[in-house]
């Protein structure tokens, strides 16, 4: 019983209920990093833990973007991740999931994608 209460509490929101938009808007701001390993991504997540998301603190967009330009091998890394607004439709499958279901301030887990593994930043949405 106790699993399926586990998985929404780790950012998945069913049912549409809630008044932050999750899942509804039409656009997300988001900053990402993109790794062709998994363990490169860990390495880049371990970092977020250390410094905020263990502590409950939000990373700072700032603090992210010294990461991505780090670690990101996405040539949006050289711009701390920034991949501005984008619609729904527009970014494939897991990552557009996982954008427009973010929190914003919030900072996802490692996942994978066809494109390698990402961690995003939502910073913000709108309709």
């Amino acid at each position: 019983m106790g699993g399926s209460e586990e998985g929404d509490a780790k950012g998945k929101v069913k049912g549409g209920k809630g008044g932050d938009d999750l899942g509804t808007c039409t656009y997300v701001k988001a900053r990402h990093i993109l790794c062709e390993k998994q363990r490169k991504i860990n390495e880049a997540y371990k970092k977020l833990q250390d410094g905020w998301l263990s502590n409950g603190d939000k990373v700072p967009p700032g603090e992210f973007a010294k990461i991505a330009a780090e670690y990101s091998e996405c040539p949006s890394g050289k711009k701390g991740g920034d991949l501005g607004w984008f619609p729904r439709g527009k970014m494939a499958g897991p990552f557009q999931e996982v954008a427009f279901n973010t929190v914003v301030g919030a900072t996802s887990p490692p996942f994978k994608s066809t494109h390698g593994y990402h961690i995003i930043l939502a910073e913000g949405r709108k309709n």
